[in-house]
């Protein structure tokens, strides 16, 4: 994209953009980005920069003395949050109409341009120029925000005007090669209790509804709570315990180590039992992040590891010291989800299961970052699939969202330099279902 705005340079000999991304961090990597291709003019609207408004105003001043040349040249990087506010959108919008036609708009992470907080803002972007860059560029069960991405940047048939597969990506050497270890992970007999439980309750909603699911409360509220016991089953932070020591004992270090932990805190199985209009709202005790980091921590004095999350202060700080190796590993809930560029990490970690593939898309585009130290990318995915009796009413739904897990496991398998091995710790469990992970 900022090769297209170079090209508009050579033709023109000015440049004009603006650029929205999801995160603080990416304004700051895109802004050293702009630097490589000497785009040194550029104005920054986020949190950071409580000057941005005088900027932005100055910009526009310089633009209305230009009127009859063109020469201004300049970049506007914005977060998404900022850009959704009413004031600061109209400050980014209302420029003339000549003004509009020389701009180019790109949207890093273009999905989020199909938010709720967007959506209804887009008809009136009247820049011309726009591109929308994403790995992930469908918005999971959003047909309404799908429409609109694509008719904002008038895409025909969900034909993209360029289009890099992974698998391209490792072949050519854009990423790196890597190894997928999947960990099967069982659930407590605590936790068995109450999942069941619950897939015995929505059962009983599915039958009654036909099968398909209806916008009630109390059904969201089952589905949701079974989700959680998933996503943060307890035995996932002793296989989590077991591959960082392994990997410790092996290597003398956890340096370049990337962690995704589940969001929230330890859940309490005891409000599961009873689930009413009064009682939907899981209590959250002790953040799990602290948890996993904390395991880190009790590796070896000499591992070092901080908690990147959206109230770190010091982030880019954070990001040079790992990139450096003076602190070995980031634990991390979603803020290293998109873009954030971290192409030292060696090895990434998965401990929150997703059922979401922009996410795991995401996340493994932040390990398979090319760097000239790191030949080859290892990733351990812990996977939870519990064995619901054949004979419950449920079965046939979890058959149903172990299939939704697998899709993830195929699809980091199939490209992994192991695929062929990747799969065994699952096949117990892929075969108690009735499944193929290559069907799925």
């Amino acid at each position: 994209s900022l090769n297209c705005l170079l090209n508009i340079y050579n033709k023109f000999k000015f440049y004009k953009a603006i650029i929205l991304v999801p995160t603080v961090t990416l304004v700051d990597q895109w802004e050293e980005e702009c630097k490589k291709f000497n785009f040194n003019n550029v104005t920054k609207v986020c949190s950071k920069n409580h000057k941005w408004k005088s900027e932005i105003d100055a910009i526009k001043l310089k633009e209305d003395f230009n009127n009859d040349n063109g020469e201004v040249s300049y970049i506007i990087i914005a977060t998404y949050a900022s850009f959704a506010r009413e004031t600061i959108f109209h400050d980014l919008v209302s420029f003339s109409k000549k003004t509009c036609k020389q701009l180019l708009f790109i949207a890093d992470e273009a999905h989020n341009m199909g938010s709720n907080q967007l959506r209804e803002k887009l008809p009136y972007v009247n820049i011309l120029r726009r591109i929308g860059l994403s790995a992930t560029p469908s918005r999971q069960f959003d047909f309404e925000g799908n429409r609109i991405i694509e008719e904002f940047f008038r895409v025909g048939h969900e034909h993209y005007t360029f289009e890099y597969t992974m698998e391209e990506a490792i072949k050519n050497g854009v990423l790196c090669r890597y190894y997928y270890y999947p960990h099967l992970v069982e659930l407590t007999d605590e936790e068995m209790m109450a999942y069941s439980s619950l897939s015995e309750k929505i059962a009983k909603y599915l039958t009654i509804e036909g099968d398909s699911f209806k916008n009630d409360p109390i059904l969201t509220a089952l589905l949701l709570k079974r989700k959680r016991i998933i996503h943060k089953a307890s035995n996932k932070k002793k296989a989590f315990e077991q591959i960082i020591r392994q990997r410790y004992q092996e290597k003398g270090n956890l340096k370049y180590t990337l962690v995704y932990v589940p969001e929230g805190g330890e859940p309490e199985y005891e409000q599961y039992e009873h689930v009413n209009n009064d009682n939907i709202v899981e209590q959250d005790s002790e953040h799990l992040i602290d948890r996993y980091t904390k395991i880190i921590s009790e590796i070896s004095e000499r591992v070092t590891v901080r908690e990147f999350t959206a109230s770190s202060k010091d982030r880019n700080k954070m990001l040079r010291q790992f990139a450096n190796g003076e602190l070995d590993v980031l634990t991390s809930m979603k803020c290293l989800d998109e873009g954030v560029d971290v192409p030292r990490s060696e090895m990434a970690i998965f401990c929150s299961s997703t059922g979401n593939p922009r996410q795991f898309i995401q996340r493994r585009g932040r390990i398979l970052r090319t760097h000239p130290d790191k030949h080859i990318a290892v990733i351990h995915d812990l996977v939870v699939a519990p064995m619901i009796n054949q004979s419950q009413a449920s079965f046939k739904t979890e058959q149903n969202l172990l299939k939704n897990e697998l899709k993830r496991v195929q699809n980091f398998a199939l490209l992994s330099e192991n695929s062929s091995d990747s799969i065994i710790e699952l096949e117990d469990v892929i075969n108690y279902y009735g499944l193929s992970i290559f069907d799925v």
